[in-house]
């Protein structure tokens, strides 16, 4: 149980309204609460990720209390959360008090979901009070939902002088700041917000995150210890805390927190067996890696409309093909085109299996295929690294170069060049990329590559580096 002692009176007498109704419940009795606090309970239970308990309340308080705008619009944003837009929509409809502005933040985020991002940013210019501390806020937040921090941020923007050191306005611009990718800065608004509340766990929780980006995983951890501290329940802090452990090479802890985030309500079960055997792909462990992406596929609750279930069967081929099990490497491959015949993930391996087995016109049709549905950076990438676990270094230097092409910022792509001209004894282009890198490969670093290469009787391409290392010198 969360740690009663260290919660804001608020969320206690939240907690206790949890066991009150959920005693009523079971024992079959009605529960009254007003119609704040029965909002303020299903947005408690949603963010704890119990979304049937949410849902329910939050209908069983629309029914007690048919006018409360509050309610409705809390059973709306659940109804979205829950994929179920078109109820979510006719909710919105129910509410008189159209002009206040939690309710247009609400049909913006309705809008925003359907693509209409001009109509509902039409719709949050009619809000009078843009400099409020309240509407800043849940418009950041609402944008944050959304998927756009850029947007998020440029609502704060008006109020860093006038509350830059207040809590709320602290919290929300952490957490655009980390979703927009600028971890430092979101560490230090998340250190202090610690400072002001030391037992909150979504501050320590924000901290743990940025720590988990900057790869400080033993600090990550840490950090989600003193979350844990706050609220033993929350399933998220559990996930992260699995994915340190998973980095650092401890699966059976990882496993253990995997577990732990399950039991409440976190993740499913092929989300653990999902991560697990992606992991083993990773490090080569083909064996290992089939058998809990089967697992995976096994356990699966969604059916086929799981937008991750295509992945599971192509990377399930791709550890077939490497057991030597060919034919159902590729009938796992096209069950992988069937279930999304846009993905390039699956084309892409399966290509690769083809070009291992030596058929180069068939491994070069799917990796067109893959180009053609998806003609971007990711996926030019996507293929470089596969050429190069293969071997294929003049295909990697191809699909490389194209990446550059098409973003020239792409991380760590000048390394992968340096890499791969390196490899193919290119001196005049690996000088070239080298050069671009963060931090160049310098002479001491090609002697320990040589010596690592002789010892490990890769004779040709360490012979190669000796020979550019007296050039270079």
């Amino acid at each position: 149980m969360t740690n009663k002692n260290l919660l804001s009176e608020r969320d206690r007498e939240l907690q206790e309204f949890a066991e009150q109704y959920e005693k009523a419940k079971a024992e079959n009795k009605p529960y009254y609460l007003d119609a704040d606090d029965m909002a303020e309970l299903a947005n408690w239970y949603g963010l704890k990720k119990e979304f049937d308990k949410a849902l329910d309340i939050a209908e069983y308080g629309v029914r007690l209390h048919p006018e409360s705008t509050a309610l409705h619009v809390e059973l709306a944003y659940l109804l979205l959360d829950n994929e179920q837009k078109e109820r979510a929509f006719q909710i919105t409809e129910k509410i008189e008090e159209k002009d206040l502005p939690e309710v247009k933040v609400l049909r913006a985020r309705l809008l925003l979901s359907i693509d209409k991002k001009a109509d509902a940013e039409k719709l949050l210019d009619t809000i009078e009070e843009k400099d409020s501390l309240a509407n800043m806020v849940e418009v950041a937040y609402m944008y944050l939902d959304a998927g756009y921090p850029d947007r998020a941020l440029e609502w704060l923007r008006p109020g860093i002088k006038k509350y830059a050191n207040d809590e709320a306005y602290m919290a929300v611009r952490g957490d655009s700041y980390y979703a927009k990718g600028m971890i430092k800065p979101a560490a230090a608004l998340y250190n202090k917000l610690i400072d002001q509340d030391p037992y909150s766990a979504p501050y320590w929780f924000g901290l743990a995150k940025c720590y988990f980006e900057q790869k400080k995983y033993d600090k990550a951890i840490e950090a989600c210890d003193y979350a844990l501290i706050g609220d033993d329940e929350y399933a998220d802090v559990y996930v992260l805390k699995g994915h340190c452990f998973y980095q650092l090479g401890n699966e059976e802890e990882a496993l253990k927190c995997y577990q732990q985030a399950k039991k409440y309500n976190g993740i499913g079960p092929d989300f653990i067996y999902t991560y697990i055997g992606l992991g083993h792909v990773t490090k080569g462990e083909w064996k290992e890696g089939y058998e809990n992406l089967e697992k995976a596929i096994e356990t699966n609750t969604e059916g086929e409309s799981n937008p991750n279930l295509s992945s599971l069967y192509a990377n399930a081929g791709l550890c077939l093909s490497k057991m030597g099990k060919k034919r159902k490497a590729h009938q796992y491959c096209k069950k992988a085109h069937l279930l999304s015949p846009e993905d390039p993930g699956s084309y892409l391996i399966e290509g690769r299996i083809y070009i291992e087995e030596g058929d180069f016109e068939k491994g070069l049709e799917q990796w067109t295929k893959a180009i053609n549905y998806s003609p971007n950076a990711d996926t030019w990438h996507e293929m470089g690294m596969h050429s190069m676990e293969i071997g294929q270094l003049d295909y990697a230097k191809m699909a490389f170069e194209q990446v550059r092409k098409l973003n020239p910022k792409f991380e760590s792509i000048n390394e992968k060049l340096t890499i791969v001209y390196l490899a193919l004894h290119d001196k005049k282009n690996f000088l070239k990329y080298n050069k671009k890198c963060i931090h160049p490969i310098n002479m001491e670093e090609l002697e320990m590559m040589q010596q690592v290469l002789t010892d490990e009787n890769h004779e040709e391409l360490a012979s190669y580096i000796q020979k550019m290392l007296k050039t270079l010198k």
